[in-house]
């Protein structure tokens, strides 16, 4: 559906379903001047503009929907109830599919879709560990947390989720189904979702051809074609620059061939990489083996994308594709706060947690449609952008007059929202479109 269709059944979620949603989580048992539709757009659309506001400030957006409410009015209602109101919606404005155009550029056209998975963890007051459980006990992690999956389509900007977990879910568990993704498409994830099993069944699913393109995990068993272990210290390319490629079969039993790409980076590089591996470990209590931190001086890419649609160097680019949703969340982090709040009550903060969640639903459906078939549109500056129209979108919700609305909005995505061309440090998109700008000479094997 397209945009203004889908804000149209945002509009119906947030105006009617919300009151039966209400009465049957008990948020709302009786009718009074603030009503159930009104409290959840005051605090979705509230944090959305301001996600840090204050009572006061909900209360002067309730009165552009012609409520009288006082702050006090306000926090009385930040109650378990009114938790499962909010997650409940957030579901529901999930539920809904917003379908784009295709982005104009030719190495990505090639595939039906380009998914890039992740997940975002948000550590919760530990009250909140018998409705969201957190992995407990290790360094810097909490006994109540929740993880955030999403699936993105860098092709057309169409997200799936967030889909709610607990904190402690694997990644490898993730509530998205593989057989799910679409004939045809790119599928890019980190390490945390690594696995033979799962790249097989991307690569081999019911009737679908789909591709992958990820880092190989270490200690990952390869092989030959003609099933001899392979030794990849033996066959890594010794100076900074240089790239080898070859067939590889990934698995011993019902092995899946696949392209081994390997490429030696700068010692900066290196570096970075092994300092944020220590970090990382150092949070769990662990303590990273010189194994891993020596392979960080290169990057090793398995693929199954054929050659005649990527060569290596496209290949190499593709990979850093798996940035973006980082960058998505990322921003709802930093410009979004949905790891921050300002109260300590539990239920509070759970439901500044799921209203700052639609916020973001609602936020990228207009980034979608506003600016994403420009390769070089600015996810940040288009937010920025949105925190001061969002509550047009309220008022029309109200007032009438949506689609007039919603196109006025996009208007205001399509100019100024766009990243500078850079010299040095290009950034993705002018790599997909231009190639890759570093220096590699290709080690025939």
């Amino acid at each position: 559906m397209s945009v203004t269709q889908a804000m149209e059944q945002y509009q119906k979620i947030l105006e009617e379903e919300v009151h039966d949603i209400a009465w049957e989580t008990g948020a709302f048992q009786r009718k009074g001047k603030l009503d159930a539709a009104t409290f959840v757009q005051m605090i979705i659309f509230g944090f959305w503009q301001e996600p840090e506001m204050r009572f006061s400030g909900f209360a002067q957006i309730g009165g552009r929907r012609e409520v009288e409410v006082t702050e006090s009015a306000i926090s009385q209602r930040f109650t378990p109830e009114c938790a499962k109101l909010f997650q409940r919606i957030l579901q529901r404005l999930v539920e809904v599919r917003v379908e784009s155009e295709k982005v104009d550029i030719p190495l990505l056209k090639q595939m039906s879709a380009v998914i890039v998975e992740d997940s975002t963890t948000i550590q919760l007051p530990e009250e909140l560990g018998e409705i969201w459980q957190g992995c407990g006990g290790s360094v810097g992690t909490s006994e109540a947390a929740v993880k955030a999956f999403a699936q993105w389509n860098v092709l057309s900007g169409e997200l799936r989720g967030p889909v709610l977990t607990d904190g402690r879910t694997n990644d490898h568990r993730s509530p998205f189904s593989l057989e799910d993704l679409p004939e045809g498409c790119l599928y890019l994830a980190d390490l945390g979702f690594f696995g033979i099993e799962r790249l097989c069944l991307i690569a081999r699913g019911k009737r679908k051809k789909r591709h992958f393109v990820t880092r190989l995990q270490p200690h990952t068993n390869l092989y030959t074609r003609s099933g001899h272990k392979l030794d990849i210290t033996g066959i890594l390319p010794q100076k900074v620059g240089q790239v080898r490629e070859l067939g590889a079969v990934l698995g011993k039993k019902n092995g899946l061939p696949v392209r081994l790409i390997m490429v030696k980076v700068p010692e900066d590089v290196a570096k970075a990489r092994q300092e944020r591996i220590i970090r990382n470990a150092e949070k769990h209590g662990n303590t990273p083996s010189e194994e891993v931190l020596r392979m960080t001086h290169w990057t090793i890419v398995l693929t199954n994308v054929p050659k005649k649609r990527a060569n290596y160097l496209e290949i190499l680019v593709l990979l850093r594709l798996r940035w973006q949703i980082e960058r998505l969340f990322r921003l709802w982090k930093e410009d979004g706060k949905i790891d921050e709040w300002r109260g300590k009550s539990p239920y509070r903060i759970l439901c500044e947690l799921y209203a700052k969640l639609c916020a973001m639903v609602l936020q990228q459906s207009l980034i979608q449609e506003g600016c994403w078939l420009d390769p070089y549109r600015s996810i940040v500056k288009a937010a920025e952008a949105l925190r001061h129209e969002c509550n047009r979108i309220m008022v029309a919700f109200y007032e009438g007059n949506l689609a007039k609305t919603v196109q006025s909005v996009l208007r205001v995505l399509h100019s100024g929202c766009r990243i500078d061309h850079r010299a040095t440090q290009p950034s993705t998109a002018q790599l997909l479109l231009d190639g890759l700008d570093w220096e590699l000479e290709l080690v025939l094997t």
